[in-house]
């Protein structure tokens, strides 16, 4: 969840163009660029943008670029896909400069067909020549929003907003607004299975990727309540014989669940046999990591890693005495009412189950939608791929914040940053949305893109499915997960965290 800058080379920053909209309030004023050397070349930007001319993008592209950084840009991809999407947008309105150098120029802008919103930013060399580029998905600006956030609007706007997004081919999935369990805004858009044309529902099955990590929060949570553990056991407690010292000695279960334990990756490390017959037990992956070393001293840094989240899973085996699968099953999904969950531990089809559509390959991005081709980050484990729907998750969410999963002296420990001024705690992402505190977790695989939004200090819940990944092929070139869970979810976060606000205004 949330906005993660990047700094990358002007080739892969500049296709980078996940999104994220909302409708306008009314008429909005374009705002000048300023009157520098960036600020011309932003202006120039975005007038060969207008034009949607391939050949004149990539002809502006190479006269601008510096020449170290026109070595490594893949300038023919650059202006095909800038064409692609200053079509789509029908080019930009600047909205809000927000930062102006000599050298620099970062601004915010909104696309006139869309109302998509974006930031991108300009570093030039001393020439005037664009070394360093990036343009990235922005939260709507709030003074943006519509002033009527009744239930009935909100409803309105988010299927506005993702009717909006299936037309493009940038959405197929559910957006779903509640009010603890009352769904008050719910709109899908795309099919689950596209060859039968079968309609999205509340009820329709998605895998959801590293969303999971919640539940095995959630799972530990309930054994430090049940003083079985606590968030401060190191490894050695529960896995006495566990091969690298390291992390038997000094990673705790603290650092496992916020990602600073030093661990790395299992996903690529799977056998075959995981990938097609999946697994019974979390312990059945431990061999795949638990040799390995830490990458840094545990507890000083932060790197996101599923070998922890792994080995969190294998814990809580070993505590409870049940295999995971079967904990989560019991303990997680019949206490919070999850009828149509399921661990997924052992791949299987479901007629409730959307199929993962994506244009990744092994030789790269197809031209054509194809279903997912299985792979490790499809089966359930305690590091994500468990299956839900948008209505049982509703109720994972009440359940959670309300108590009846875990106390609530736990979920505040769960949604606490590791460490000050960060922006994740214990599997859980932590963000600012209008000064207001958003927590919950995303998943992203080819085919997969979901997000679950908690609003902190209110009842409202956003869960955002997806089964298609961005269309936008910069995703390889990036290093980036596909995500279009932010082209409909950031505008109904964004909506739904304006409508709390609001309220608590008058309801202090």
């Amino acid at each position: 969840m949330g906005i993660r800058y990047l700094s990358l080379t002007f080739a892969a920053c500049v296709l980078f163009l996940t999104v994220a909209s909302t409708t306008a309030a009314g008429p909005q004023l374009e705002v000048r660029l300023p009157d520098t050397g960036p600020g011309r070349l932003a202006d120039g930007w975005l007038k060969v943008c207008r034009t949607h001319d391939a050949v004149k993008i990539k002809a502006w592209t190479l006269a601008h670029l510096s020449v170290e950084t026109a070595k490594h840009a893949p300038v023919d991809a650059i202006a095909q896909q800038e064409a692609e999407t200053c079509s789509l947008n029908g080019g930009y309105r600047v909205a809000e400069i927000k930062r102006s150098e000599d050298q620099a120029v970062e601004w915010s802008m909104v696309g006139l067909k869309t109302s998509i919103w974006y930031q991108m930013k300009f570093d030039a060399d001393a020439s005037g020549k664009i070394m360093n580029a990036g343009i990235w998905p922005i939260m709507p600006a709030e003074s943006a929003l519509p002033k009527d956030l009744s239930d009935s609007a909100l409803a309105t706007q988010v299927k506005s907003i993702v009717a909006q997004r299936a037309k493009l081919g940038l959405f197929s999935g559910i957006v779903s607004v509640a009010r603890g369990t009352q769904v008050i805004a719910s709109a899908s858009g795309g099919y689950a299975n596209r060859e039968k044309k079968t309609p999205i529902t509340g009820s329709t099955q998605f895998a959801l990727g590293s969303m999971g990590k919640m539940f095995t929060a959630a799972a530990v949570g309930q054994l430090v309540d049940q003083g079985k553990m606590t968030l401060d056991d190191n490894v050695g407690k529960f896995f006495p014989d566990y091969p690298n010292q390291s992390v038997r000695d000094k990673v705790t279960m603290r650092m496992l669940l916020s990602h600073t334990a030093g661990m790395g990756d299992f996903l690529r490390k799977a056998t075959p046999a995981m990938v097609k017959e999946g697994i019974k037990r979390a312990s059945e992956i431990m061999p795949l990591f638990d040799k390995d070393e830490p990458l840094f001293e545990p507890g000083t840094k932060w790197d996101y890693s599923n070998a922890g989240l792994a080995l969190v899973g294998a814990i809580v085996e070993k505590a409870s005495g049940e295999d995971y699968p079967d904990y989560l099953r019991k303990h997680i999904f019949a206490v919070a009412g999850m009828t149509n969950s399921d661990p997924n531990n052992i791949p299987h089809t479901s007629s409730l189950l959307a199929t993962p559509y994506t244009k990744m390959t092994e030789k790269g991005r197809s031209l054509d939608w194809h279903a997912t081709e299985p792979g490790m980050g499809l089966v359930g484990t305690p590091a994500g791929g468990a299956l839900s729907t948008a209505d049982d998750l509703i109720r994972f969410a009440d359940a959670l914040r309300n108590g009846k999963l875990v106390s609530k002296a736990v979920f505040a420990e769960m949604t606490k940053p590791w460490r000050t001024s960060e922006h994740y705690g214990l599997a859980m992402e932590i963000e600012d949305v209008f000064d207001r505190p958003v927590v919950g977790h995303g998943g992203g695989f080819p085919g997969v893109s979901t997000h679950l939004y908690l609003l902190l200090d209110s009842p409202y819940t956003v869960v955002v499915l997806a089964n298609q990944d961005s269309p936008y092929a910069v995703m390889e070139l990036a290093n980036q997960d596909p995500r279009s869970d932010v082209l409909a979810g950031w505008p109904a976060l964004a909506l739904t965290v304006e409508k709390a606000k609001a309220e608590s205004k008058r309801n202090p």
